[in-house]
Formats: structure tokens, sequence, C-alpha cells
């Protein structure tokens, strides 16, 4: 496993999870946090799944400041564990104030308890999790050493932080360069973002100006998707192309024109995100923006959120020129991820489209002259300006799930109808037994115990 180490949940289960830890006698009180796991070279992820509380009668003793409880209900935790593939943290709460300080007594608890969790499931990193009122601490048992936890992250509904050990590499805002970003939000707001790996999948129109604006905005690190390159027709909207780009993979190109306006980390993949080694490789991603024309393509960064526990905004737009000009043009953002509904239980991706774009071409294309599917493989129309603005919609719902940059919560879906120049919210829409968002059927948290694609 990597040297770092953390955990990642949603915010309504960070909200349960305080609510079960914290009540009103004042006394400890005990969970558990199933996890899925995300294991990379760099750092490793425990991805929180499920919340089972402690039952009363499982308690042996339950005071102020002494908790234990009884061996059966761990027992139950490692069934549960071994047939769903699942890591345990457990967790308790000191319900005071103050620094997130494990006790004696928790050393020698933990000590006892995790070896035989671990030995018990072997694919798993068992880890614990302590919560004060106002403080989160958590830690493994490697050999005789107890080792802590990098941070604890919750996803929603803002992206949020506790870290547990002192991040050394961690630099100060460039204060001149963002001096009115500072006066906005705040130079803690922009260190906040200055701390993000953001994955922008798709430079075209929108991704390549999405991916400018986030490093004008002070974005930590990029992570650069795209398969395709640069042809004649991107030139009048890839922001960063120019003549001289043609025939050059816009990952390329683009992280050019990035570098030349800040210096950051870049990370760039040439390939498609519906493979599942281009996946693997975004799992150390903050966040997501998706930036892509193909419903397949969002039905794999879909489901890939809801897997990892990574925030997806998710943006598009289209335009109907089929009679010479633009009868009609509208746009979309939407914030995908484990507190709401997926991009297909809100329609925003249609299954049938998602099985013609997963065909061979050939077979695409009769479906197109029959008739089944419209516009496939044509190039759709599109005009930079439009292209602006929802790049700009989609930019700010992200750096708005990192500040706040409006004032107030981000909300889920915008709808930009360019034919009247109004921007409206939509609520999003959840279908029972979902195989995606539905918390006990869909693929919440469950990291590397599942492939997203079977492309490879």
């Amino acid at each position: 496993m990597a040297n770092k180490l953390s955990l990642r949940m949603s915010g309504h289960d960070w909200r349960i999870l305080r609510e079960l830890l914290f009540t009103a006698d004042g006394h400890e009180n005990a969970a558990v946090l199933l996890c899925g796991q995300s294991i990379a070279r760099d750092e490793s992820k425990l991805l929180v799944r499920e919340i089972i509380p402690v039952p009363s009668h499982q308690y042996i003793d339950r005071q102020r400041y002494h908790l234990e409880v009884a061996p059966s209900f761990y027992n139950s935790i490692i069934d549960r564990c071994l047939g769903a593939s699942l890591a345990p943290v457990i967790c308790h709460s000191h319900p005071f104030d103050g620094v997130a300080n494990y006790s004696a007594s928790d050393d020698f608890g933990e000590r006892r308890l995790l070896p035989v969790l671990q030995a018990l499931l072997p694919h798993a990193k068992p880890a614990s999790l302590l919560l004060t009122n106002t403080a989160v601490s958590g830690r493994v048992l490697k050999g005789s050493v107890f080792q802590r936890l990098s941070d604890v992250t919750v996803t929603g509904p803002r992206l949020q932080s506790f870290p547990i050990l002192a991040d050394k590499g961690a630099k100060k805002p460039e204060q001149a360069f963002f001096d009115r970003q500072i006066r906005a939000f705040g130079a803690e707001g922009q260190r906040q973002i200055g701390s993000v790996t953001a994955a922008i999948v798709g430079l075209g129109g929108i991704g390549s100006l999405v991916a400018e604006q986030l490093v004008r905005a002070g974005i930590g690190t990029l992570i650069l998707v795209d398969f395709d390159v640069v042809e004649t027709s991107n030139l009048n909207r890839l922001f960063g192309a120019t003549s001289i780009s043609k025939g050059r993979p816009k990952v390329e190109v683009v992280a050019e024109h990035l570098r030349s306006i800040r210096r950051l980390p870049l990370k760039i993949i040439c390939d498609s995100v519906i493979r599942q080694s281009v996946l693997g490789r975004l799992r150390g991603a903050d966040i997501i923006l998706g930036c892509v024309d193909s419903d397949l393509a969002r039905s794999t960064l879909t489901r890939f959120s809801y897997q990892y526990l990574i925030p997806l905004v998710d943006m598009g737009i289209r335009l109907d020129a089929r009679t010479g000009e633009v009868s009609a043009a509208a746009g979309r953002v939407s914030v995908v991820g484990a507190d709401g509904s997926c991009l297909r239980c809100s329609h925003h991706v249609d299954a049938e489209r998602v099985r013609a774009e997963s065909l061979p071409r050939a077979e695409r294309q009769a479906l197109a002259r029959e008739g089944y599917v419209m516009g496939i493989d044509e190039p759709t129309p599109a005009v930079v300006t439009l292209n602006c603005v929802i790049a700009g919609l989609g930019t700010t719902a992200a750096l708005n799930l990192l500040v706040n940059l409006t004032g107030s919560f981000q909300p889920v879906s915008q709808l930009y109808d360019a034919t009247t120049g109004i921007v409206f919210t939509a609520s999003p829409v959840h279908e029972p037994g979902c195989d995606i968002c539905d918390e006990e059927t869909g693929v919440k948290g469950l990291g590397d115990t599942q492939v997203v694609s079977a492309y490879e």
C-alpha cells in the first residue's frame, strides 16, 4: 500500500456519522465505516460506502470517558466485509471540544482489535477514526506503530478537507497575482483552491476554456485528458491553439498554453477516458470537470464519480441548426456526486445512445441511416461565444465546490436557454434501484472492488 492513506466520504454520510457519535447524553459512541479502497502508487484512499452504528445492546460499557464494544459486533462486521470485499474503519467519539487525541485506553484497545481485523481481512487495511466536536483524526497500525491518515475529505455540499498530517509542501498563495480573488474569498480560500487537483476530460471549445479559467483561478494541479488532435475546424474555439497547432495532440497544445500563463504541475493523458487504464490515472483527482460530447463518456465519468467519491461537474451545449440557421440553443451544467442523483436518472444521458456509441463504427452508421440515432458520427454545430457561457458557469460551479464564491452552495443543475438568455435551475431526479446512484444497489464508494469500464 502507498505511504499516504486518506479517507473520503459524502456530505450526507458525514452528517449521519456525527449524529450517531454525538448524542444528548454526552457519552462516547461508536460505529464502523465499511469502505471500498482506491490503491495507487502515491496515495491510497478509503472510500466510505456504508455506516454501521453499534446497537445499544452491543455496548459492554459506555460512559463519557470510556467505551467498550462486544466482540460479537465486530464478528458481524467481518462477515459483511468479507462478503463485499470492503475494509472496516472503526470510529468513536470524544464528546468535547479540542484536538482529537487518542487516549492510552484507545491505544490499548486498537492494538488488540486492528491486528485481528487485519488477519481476518487480508484484502483490506483496517483503520480507525476519532472525532471530537471540533476535530478529527485517524490512523492505521503498521506492525507495532500507529501511522496517522493524511486527511479526511468530505465531498459535499462543499469539498472540505480535514488535514491530519501537516502538509510541509503547502505553498502560500501568490499575493500579487491573486490579489483581487483574495479580496473576494480570502487567503484561506485561495490556499484551498491551490491545494486541489482537478481533472479536465475533453479539451475542445469548452474544456480548453475551463482549463484556462482554472489556471488563472489558481488551481493546484491539472490533469488534462483528450485523445484527439487539433484540426482546422478547432482553431476558432480551441483556446491556446494556432495555425501551427494542427495535427498535434490537444492535450499538448493546451498544456503549453497554460504553462505560459502560470507555472503549475500538469499531467497530460492523450487517450480516451472510456478506457479503464485511463480512469485509473484519475483516481488522484479531487474534482473532475467533464467537457465531453458523447453519452458513453458521460456515463463512464458518472459511474467513476460515484465509485470513487470524486465530484463531477458535467457540462455541454446543443445547437439546433438543421434549417441552416440556429433555431434553438441550450446548455447545461450538472454537479454529480454521492450526495445527489446521476446523469442517467436526471435524463441527461440516454441509455440507447450509450449503447449505440458503444458499437463499431459501421454498426453505428447503419443505425443512423435507419433513423434510430441522429448525428452520432456527424460534427455538431458550435459557436465560441456560447461555449464561453457554459465554460464560465461550469468553472464557477467547480470553484463554488471549493470556496464560497457565489454566497451560497452550488445548485446541482443549471440550464441555459440561449434563445431567451435565461439561466434557471432544475431539481435532481432519482430513480429507486439505480445501479449507479442508489444507496443500496449503486456503486458509491466501491473503488477498486469493481472495474468502471470494460474498455481497455
